[in-house]
Formats: C-alpha cells, sequence, structure tokens
C-alpha cells in the first residue's frame, strides 16, 4: 500500500510534509482535512475547526486533557472516530480508533498526523526528492550507496 503526500508552503513560508485526508464526522458523513506529518507527535490530534462536529463521539471516560509541545500546553479532548487516506491505486484505507482534537482555535493551524497512525507504515518524507510517502505490504523501499 502506498499514500502518497506532499511538501505544502504554510503560511509562515515553511515547507512542510503533509498528507491530503479524511475524517469521520458524528453524522457518519467524511469531511477533508489536511495532515502534517510529525515523526515526534506521541498521537494524531485533530484541529479545533473539528472540535464541534466531533464532540458527539467524545469518549465517556474522556475528559480535557492538556497536550505537551514544543508550542507549550494544549487543551484537547478523545473521540472515537476514523481517519482515511486515498492510496496510490485511488481506494481509501482507514484507520480507526482514538484520536485527539484540540479544544482551543489557534493551538495549531494543521491537524497533527502521529505516531499513533504513522507506526503502522514505514513513513518517507524526502525534502531533496521532494516526496513524502506511508508504505505499507506489499510495497517496501530500499536504500543503497551510490
Amino acid at each position: 500500500m502506498r499514500i502518497n503526500g506532499e511538501w505544502l508552503v504554510c503560511d509562515d513560508g515553511i515547507i512542510r510534509p503533509v498528507l491530503q485526508g479524511f475524517v469521520q464526522l458524528a453524522d457518519g458523513s467524511w469531511k477533508g482535512l489536511v495532515l502534517l506529518l510529525d515523526g515526534g507527535a506521541d498521537r494524531t490530534v485533530l484541529s479545533a475547526d473539528f472540535l464541534n462536529p466531533l464532540q458527539p463521539l467524545a469518549m465517556e471516560e474522556a475528559e480535557i486533557t492538556s497536550l505537551a509541545g514544543v508550542g507549550g500546553i494544549a487543551e484537547s479532548i478523545t473521540v472515537e472516530t476514523a481517519i482515511s487516506f486515498m492510496k496510490d491505486d485511488g481506494r481509501r484505507v482507514a484507520v480507526r480508533g482514538p484520536l485527539s482534537v484540540f479544544t482551543e482555535m489557534g493551538s495549531a493551524d494543521l491537524s497533527v498526523l502521529g505516531r499513533d497512525v504513522t507506526n503502522n507504515f514505514s513513513v518517507i518524507y524526502d525534502y531533496p526528492s521532494r516526496t513524502v510517502t506511508l508504505l505499507a505490504a506489499p510495497h517496501s523501499y530500499e536504500v543503497k550507496s551510490s
């Protein structure tokens, strides 16, 4: 399986590795989103733009949780939903599980794709070649010396 991403020029002019994806809302519909690939993020956290449509999916035992990162501390809730990605063959693949959602606007401009999801894949973000890819069987990669 191969999921292709891209390098996105963000509002601050910095180019970052992202994937286009979809999140399943409480009404069962899917809404598109951009996810920043963050190899240092322990978990996937959706931007506060998704708080209202995902609030009904908050886990019963979920309470507001503080997440810490380079930008400081931000509050989130945990929801039970799925995110999906378009594979290179045109079909979607979904990943289910608890995901976090920031509760405050401005906590992050982009949703963050963390290792709770990316640990299922070989992750390649290669700036010189402008490649962003998630791989799983039957796809693989090889690193060679030239």
